[in-house]
């Protein structure tokens, strides 16, 4: 655990942003825990975002907006959203603020947090923060995933133009080396790409509507059953009943919040409200009701299993019995392609066409990245050297 304080220094700030991916990177730590003033005073911490004109040129606010950026791809979610952390008389008045904040990359460790009164001439209040964890080694680790949609097809061909040299090491290589030397280069990219943390045990990913009051109720309800399950009496089962009817309330409320954002958004952005679509659509138990051929239709899944059967075996190829036919090579197998034409220009115009939106392959190369590197001559004349190779060796690399 450790503490940042926000300072109006662009220096400092990139120094502290720095200092904070760098611990949420460091594979020495399973969990994140960051705690602290960190001073963000226009910050919305309910609703994730700057209270400020979306069009502001203000440094401070552009500033504050670069730490929330920073928690969000570093998978750092936030505690407080609407407590008073600070309160102080200025001018006789009284000004009360929420500066203090507890970040972690795993809610799960947090048993609970409590707000205490000040302690000496501090005008911050106290926060006390029990963790769920043992001496005994957290299972439940954080991976991360690479964001494609957030890095900027600038960025990757900078990277190319900066730090890559595409030249093969040899003109001798063979189809296997080239590509293990083209796909090495092409990992390395990796280092542009931003991340999120995600749960690697099978744990649910953080919903959609979640926020920091949904996280706190859950926290409660968990604790609430745990205590009824340590010791079943009649009280402490209703006070669980009641904190799971707060949670369910305020999920029902951010969820019909949520849906009615991405449906108002359809328009103007349908891969959100499609993913949605998807991510909820539930599959069909059973199947029944299927026609049978004579009129009649199936009542149960036993006889849809036997239409279902009988359907296939219908479309079946029957084979001979007895052993399989030996293959004998003629004269129409060729080990080369010698009337296929590979150019750059043709290779150019193929990867321009790519769909960035569509996941990779086995090669575990984003099409994004490949299409961003199609102005990139040399790139282009690397991948055209080894499409060329291919047709005239008659082989492929193994992926």
């Amino acid at each position: 655990a450790t503490g940042h304080k926000w300072v109006n220094n662009n220096r400092e700030n990139e120094a502290i942003l720095s200092s904070i991916e760098n611990i949420c990177d460091d594979s020495n730590f399973s969990e994140v825990l960051l705690l602290g003033d960190f001073n963000l005073p226009d910050v919305s911490w309910a609703t994730g975002s700057v209270n400020s004109n979306k069009d502001s040129k203000n440094k401070i606010l552009l500033n504050q907006s670069k730490y929330l950026d920073t928690f969000s791809v570093k998978g750092l979610s936030w505690y407080f959203t609407n407590e008073i952390t600070r309160r102080r008389l200025v001018n006789g008045v009284l000004q009360e603020s929420l500066l203090d904040q507890v970040l972690t990359t795993n809610d799960a460790i947090l048993h609970s947090v409590d707000i205490l009164p000040k302690l000496g001439k501090s005008d911050h209040v106290c926060v006390k923060i029990e963790l769920a964890v043992s001496l005994e080694k957290i299972t439940d680790k954080i991976a991360h995933k690479q964001v494609w949609g957030k890095v900027l097809p600038s960025d990757l061909t900078n990277f190319s133009h900066d730090n890559i040299n595409w030249e093969y090491s040899s003109n001798d290589l063979c189809v296997e080396k080239m590509w293990n030397e083209l796909h090495d280069k092409l990992q390395s990219f990796n280092a542009v790409v931003p991340t999120v943390a995600v749960h690697s045990n099978g744990r649910p990913v953080k919903l959609p509507w979640g926020t920091s009051t949904l996280k706190r109720l859950r926290i409660k309800k968990d604790k609430a059953w745990s205590d009824f399950d340590s010791d079943p009496t009649i009280a402490k089962f209703n006070y669980a009943i009641s904190r799971e009817e707060l949670y369910d309330q305020e999920n029902i409320k951010l969820k019909v919040k949520y849906e009615r954002k991405i449906t108002a958004n359809l328009k103007l952005n349908c891969k959100s409200f499609y993913s949605y679509l998807r991510n909820n659509r539930e599959a069909k138990t059973c199947i029944r009701n299927l026609d049978n051929g004579d009129g009649s239709r199936s009542t149960n899944p036993k006889e849809s299993a036997e239409i279902l059967a009988n359907a296939f075996s219908s479309v079946f190829v029957q084979e001979p019995q007895g052993p399989l036919p030996e293959f004998r090579p003629d004269d129409k197998v060729f080990t080369s392609i010698n009337d296929l034409v590979i150019t750059s220009v043709a290779v150019k115009d193929e990867l321009a066409k790519l769909n960035i939106f569509k996941s990779y392959g086995p090669d575990r190369i984003h099409p994004k990245l490949l299409k961003s590197l199609s102005d990139d001559d040399s790139f282009v004349n690397a991948v055209t050297k080894l499409f060329v190779k291919c047709t005239d060796s008659g082989t492929l690399p193994k992926i």
